[in-house]
């Protein structure tokens, strides 16, 4: 998939994401999106694999059908309700939670579906902190334009006035 690189960063836009540079960072990417979005994601990514043909085949489907990937979404239950807590705590809640779960799954570190829990709220988090940075940085170049804005108009202003 990573010769579909531009394929893939479409798809990131459209859920809202800017897609990476970096091909492992993008990798990374796909799998927080197909985590929180589900099936449509991986019927998306099906669709411009350059095995679809097989991938169709393989799942027992030889036409372009509606339901092709063949997945009973696994974003239902409870990962499903955990990524709709998520959205709504802060990045502290976030983080508390985190070395909650962290702390529980390393006593049960058999326990698949608390790794797979660990996993998603560690990808919140820094999803979370390169928003507020991208706000900031935002907010940052905002600043200097206005202060800018203002020199030059007191500029403006003073030649007028001489």
């Amino acid at each position: 998939m990573l010769q579909k690189q531009a394929e893939i960063a479409k798809i990131l836009n459209k859920y809202g994401y800017e897609p990476p540079n970096k091909p492992e960072e993008l990798v990374k990417a796909v799998k927080l999106l197909v985590r929180k979005k589900g099936e449509p994601i991986i019927k998306e990514l099906i669709n411009i694999h350059p095995e679809k043909q097989l991938i169709l085949e393989a799942t027992g489907h030889n036409t372009d059908e509606s339901n092709f990937c063949g997945c009973h979404s696994a974003y239902s239950g409870e990962t499903k309700e955990l990524l709709d807590k998520l959205s709504e705590l802060s990045v502290d809640d976030l983080s508390k939670l985190y070395d909650d779960i962290k702390k529980q799954s390393k006593d049960n570190p058999q326990d698949k579906p608390l790794m797979a829990q660990v996993e998603t709220v560690w990808d919140e988090i820094k999803r979370r902190k390169k928003q507020t940075q991208k706000i900031q940085e935002n907010q940052e170049n905002g600043l200097w334009l206005k202060i800018a804005i203002g020199v030059l108009a007191g500029i403006i202003i003073g030649k007028a006035l001489s």
